[in-house]
């Protein structure tokens, strides 16, 4: 078609900057375009302990491969329940955070989920409400 790029050439191009630092997001970290490696980021790990409680009673969340001394926020079903600072290793262990009260009219065995981010960094581990 006249007037219309290949769309191949479009991400060529998008590639080339990218690679040379141009139009890189600064939220966003570079990577690496190098032909023949691979980066692997270990993804981030939550638990908690116990896996299923009362609406009130407290949780114990234990994590891992989160940035080392950053600050990690941790949620019930999105609702923000606490936080903690990761180790130089970028784990935290036995972090308290209560099941918040409002699950109390939830039915006994509703499953929620327990999330725990820094930055980009998440994970989460199921939970489930009991009586």
């Amino acid at each position: 078609m006249p007037g219309r790029r290949p769309r191949f050439l479009l991400a060529l191009v998008l590639a080339s900057a990218v690679a040379s630092g141009c139009a890189v997001d600064p939220e966003v970290a570079p990577v690496p375009l190098v032909a023949g490696s691979s980066t692997t980021v270990a993804p981030a790990q939550l638990v908690a302990q116990p896996k299923a409680a009362k609406a009130g009673e407290e949780v114990r969340l234990s994590g891992e491969g989160y940035p080392a001394n950053s600050r990690v926020v941790f949620t019930f079903h999105g609702q923000r329940v606490g936080d903690a600072t990761t180790d130089g290793a970028g784990r935290f262990a036995g972090a308290l955070v209560k099941v918040p009260d409002s699950f109390r009219t939830s039915a006994p065995g509703t499953q929620f989920v327990v999330g725990a981010t820094s930055g980009p960094f998440y994970a989460e581990t199921p939970f489930v409400l009991t009586r």
